[in-house]
C-alpha cells in the first residue's frame, strides 16, 4: 500500500472518529484532522514510476476529506445525545481517592469484627460436624486466606439476610388482605 492510500485512509478514519465523538473530542480530533491534511503528501513531487512497476492502481485514489465534515448521520447525533445524557452532571463531584481507600479499609475490618464476633459467640460444646461451628471455621480460615473475598462475602450475606427479613415482613401484611371464605 502506498504511503498516499494510507494517509488518506488514516484521514478518513479521522473524519469518520470526528462525527461520532463527544464535542470535546471532536474538538482533538479537529486539530489532528487539520494537521494531517496540512502533511498529505503531494503526488506530484513523488517520482514518477517506471516502466517495469507502471501497473494501474488496483483501487481508485480516495478524495481528500474536507476540513469540516458533512453534518453527522442520525445514528452519529443519537450516540452524541446518549454520551451527553449519561456524562455526570458538571456540579456533581467524584468521590474522593482518600474517601474511597477509608470506606474500603473500614468495610474490611468491619467484616473482620463480625467474623471475630460470631466465632467468639459460637457453641462451646459443639461436634466436630456442627453446622453452626463448621461455617465459623470457615470464615475464620477465609479471614486468614483472603480478607478481600471475606469482605464481599460477608456483604453478600448481609443483604441476602436482609431480603429475607424483608420478605417476612411482606408475608403478613399480604396474608391480612385475603377475603374471609365463608362457611357453605
Amino acid at each position: 500500500m502506498s504511503r498516499d492510500a494510507v494517509h488518506a485512509r488514516y484521514v478518513a478514519a479521522l473524519t469518520r472518529r470526528m462525527q461520532v465523538a463527544a464535542p470535546a473530542v471532536q474538538r482533538v480530533l479537529q486539530a489532528r484532522l487539520a494537521q494531517a491534511q496540512a502533511q498529505a503528501p503531494d503526488p506530484v513531487a513523488q517520482e514518477a514510476p517506471s516502466a517495469s512497476s507502471a501497473a494501474p492502481p488496483a483501487r481508485p485514489r480516495p478524495k481528500r476529506q474536507p476540513l469540516n465534515p458533512s453534518p453527522a448521520s442520525p445514528l452519529a447525533q443519537l450516540n452524541q445525545h446518549v454520551a451527553a445524557i449519561s456524562q455526570a452532571p458538571a456540579g456533581a463531584r467524584t468521590e474522593l481517592r482518600s474517601a474511597q481507600a477509608f470506606r474500603h479499609t473500614w468495610s474490611r475490618m468491619r467484616a473482620e469484627d463480625e467474623v471475630s464476633e460470631a466465632v467468639q459467640r459460637g457453641p462451646d460444646n459443639a461436634g466436630p460436624l456442627n453446622s453452626h461451628m463448621l461455617v465459623l471455621r470457615t470464615l475464620g480460615l477465609l479471614r486468614e486466606l483472603s480478607p478481600d473475598y471475606l469482605q464481599r462475602f460477608m456483604a453478600h450475606a448481609e443483604t441476602l439476610l436482609w431480603l429475607e427479613q424483608a420478605g417476612s415482613r411482606l408475608k403478613p401484611a399480604a396474608g391480612k388482605n385475603k377475603p374471609a371464605r365463608g362457611k357453605k
